[in-house]
C-alpha cells in the first residue's frame, strides 16, 4: 500500500497470452474495501510461459482503518505499508529492479511471500532484481514480525542481529530484528556469498 493509503499493488501470476491483462478492481465502502482480481480466459498453449507481475489499482478516499478484504474467500488482507519497506542501498553491478518474473521452475513460486497466504498471514512483500536481460534471480523479502530463523547454515549478524547464511542451489540470508523477518535469496551462481552478505547488511530497515 502506497504512503498515502490510495494505492494497492499486488503481484499477480499470469499467463502472457491471455487477451488481457488482469486487473483489480476495488469496490469501497465506509468500512471496508473488496479487491477483485478481473482476468481474461487463458490460452494454456505449453509454450505460454506464466510470469509474476504487479498489478495496481487506486481508491477514492485512502483506505485509513477500513477493512481490505479479498472478494474471492472474504479474507483480510493485512497491507504492507510502503513506507516501511527497506530499500537496498547496494545491488550488485548490473543488477536492476525487474519489472515481472518469469518462472523457470514454476514449483518455486509458492515458497516466496507474498505467495505464502493463510488468514493468519501478516504484511510480506518480496521484490525482484535481475542483472541485464536475465531472469530475476535476487529477491528480498520482507515480512512483518518476528519468525524463526533456520539454524541451518552459517551464523551471520546483520547490523547487530543474528542471522544465517545457507550456501546451496540457492544462497539464503535471513535475519530478524524482533519487527521484520527479512531473507535475500538468489539463484545466480556467479553471485558470491560475500556479495549476498553485503545486499544484506546495507539493507537498512525502517523504524
Amino acid at each position: 500500500m502506497s504512503g498515502d493509503g490510495r494505492t494497492i499493488t499486488t503481484l499477480e501470476s499470469r499467463a502472457p497470452c491471455q487477451q488481457d491483462p488482469p486487473r483489480l478492481v476495488a469496490s469501497e465502502s465506509h468500512d471496508s474495501v473488496t479487491l477483485e482480481l478481473q482476468e481474461s480466459d487463458v490460452d494454456l498453449r505449453p509454450q505460454c510461459n506464466r510470469i509474476d507481475e504487479k498489478i495496481t489499482t487506486k481508491l477514492q478516499s485512502p483506505l485509513g482503518t477500513r477493512r481490505l478484504v479479498d472478494a474471492g474467500d472474504g479474507w483480510t488482507i493485512a497491507p504492507f505499508v510502503q513506507k516501511r519497506l527497506a530499500n537496498p542501498r547496494y545491488l550488485p553491478p548490473g543488477y536492476s529492479p525487474a519489472t515481472h518474473l518469469q518462472w523457470s521452475d514454476f514449483s518455486q513460486h509458492d515458497l516466496l511471500p507474498p505467495f505464502i497466504r493463510t488468514q493468519r498471514s501478516g504484511p510480506a512483500w518480496t521484490r525482484f532484481y535481475h542483472r541485464a536481460s536475465a531472469k530475476a534471480s535476487l529477491s528480498i523479502t520482507q515480512i512483518a514480525g518476528k519468525l524463526t530463523v533456520s539454524a541451518a547454515g552459517a551464523p551471520e549478524s546483520i547490523h547487530g542481529w543474528t542471522g544465517g547464511l545457507t550456501p546451496d542451489s540457492n544462497n539464503t540470508v535471513t535475519w530478524t530484528n524482533g519487527t521484520y523477518t527479512f531473507i535475500v535469496n538468489t539463484t545466480d551462481q556467479d553471485l558470491r556469498e560475500a556479495e549476498l552478505l553485503r545486499i544484506a547488511k546495507q539493507l537498512t530497515p525502517k523504524a
